[in-house]
């Protein structure tokens, strides 16, 4: 393997604030070798944190070449609240790649830290306008796509009722759940107080995308692999590796070549996660392609209904906020809220740090050059 899997790990990355999140995540950077950080970007978000501190979407890029051909690029927090294990995962990482760094002078990695920063914060799965960046990129020259599925719900899903009831199948009575779930998580973009809010326009993260993405050693790459940590869904503990390229597309392939068996695709129905619109994911196709493919880490938490019934009410409290009310980080359905997307457990930590490990390696062991590396440092032992 590329990274040591047997590598102690230290569960101190585990974080309980954005704020705790991004100070280790700085001090880790601080621990590796200094000549090996080309570059780095603090992008300051407009808002604030609870405590009125200064928010930031922390981007570095790491290599021996200031333009390398190969280069990896991890990404945390596109939710927000998700964001907890996606710095985790990087602040672990971390002195694992310093190594393989030092002996890969054509390797490049590239860290975003806390894409939505202010969800992060905030405790919530959407940014601070209400729009879920995995549903923000679509193209908006064009006319918006309808969900009429969703409109024919967004009363019934917005009713106060709910936040009160332990059992919300009322919800879907006379359907079977998945099509109900399959209605409400396409993406909408008509109601900016509901759930799966697509946006009107680019979003905050969209933009400062826009500029990371400029920077030559995404433009220049010859190959590029993309990572970005997610939780939520799934069996617990578990990371799926979901590949949303189109099947028969250079991109699938490339995730088919990486990933083999682990990856799964969700335009063949094999993932946890159905195909949406405006995802993450179509933005960086576009940006990679044909020179290699974008993947979901995403780890499992608890249920899909436990998922349905703690964004309802998360969603139902938030808009029940008067203007300027604060969020209170302590209300039910905000801890309820981050109990489900990050389970503080020692063992569901193990297996998100060794997985994650796992697929990093399986990312960087096709780029080329590294599986050769990965081939003598095989045969070597075996000589041993």
């Amino acid at each position: 393997m590329v990274l040591n899997l047997q590598s102690k790990m230290d569960l101190n990355c585990f974080k309980n604030s954005y704020q705790d999140a991004r100070a280790a995540f700085k001090k880790s950077l601080r621990l590796i070798d200094q000549n090996l950080i080309i570059d780095s970007f603090e992008f300051q978000h407009p808002l604030k944190d609870p405590a009125g501190v200064d928010l930031f979407c922390d981007v570095v890029f790491l290599s021996q070449s200031p333009q390398p051909s190969n280069v990896l690029v991890l990404i945390s927090g596109t939710h927000g609240i998700e964001g907890f294990t996606g710095s985790a995962v990087q602040i672990d990482s971390l002195p694992l790649l310093n190594t393989l760094l030092k002996t890969q002078p054509d390797l490049g990695i590239v860290l975003i830290h806390a894409l939505n920063p202010w969800g992060f914060a905030w405790l919530r799965r959407c940014d601070h306008e209400g729009i879920d960046l995995n549903r923000n990129f679509i193209d908006f020259s064009q006319p918006l796509p309808e969900n009429n599925d969703y409109k024919a719900l967004q009363t019934k899903l917005n009713h106060t009722k709910w936040q009160n009831k332990s059992d919300l199948s009322e919800l879907w009575t006379g359907e079977d759940f998945p099509s109900f779930v399959a209605k409400i998580t396409q993406g909408q973009y008509s109601d900016a107080k509901g759930l799966y809010y697509g946006g009107q326009q680019p979003s905050w993260s969209q933009r400062l995308l826009n500029k990371v993405c400029v920077h030559k050693f995404i433009t220049q790459a010859k190959h590029l692999s993309v990572i970005d940590v997610h939780t939520g869904l799934g069996p617990y503990g578990y990371g799926e590796v979901i590949n949303d390229h189109t099947p028969n597309t250079k991109g699938f392939e490339w995730a088919k070549q990486l990933y083999g068996h682990n990856g799964c695709a969700a335009l063949l129905g094999e993932s946890c996660s159905a195909p949406k619109l405006g995802l993450l994911d179509y933005y960086w196709h576009k940006v990679i392609g044909d020179r290699g493919c974008f993947i979901t880490l995403e780890y499992g938490t608890y249920a899909v209904e436990s998922l349905i019934s703690e964004l309802i009410k998360e969603q139902i409290y938030h808009n029940g906020l008067a203007p300027n009310q604060p969020r209170d980080l302590n209300a039910e359905a905000v801890v309820n809220l981050k109990t489900f997307f990050y389970p503080y457990e020692i063992s569901w930590q193990q297996q998100v740090l060794f997985r994650a490990r796992q697929i990093i390696s399986l990312a960087l062991l096709g780029l080329p050059g590294l599986l050769e590396l990965s081939t003598k440092t095989q045969q070597a032992s075996v000589h041993e």
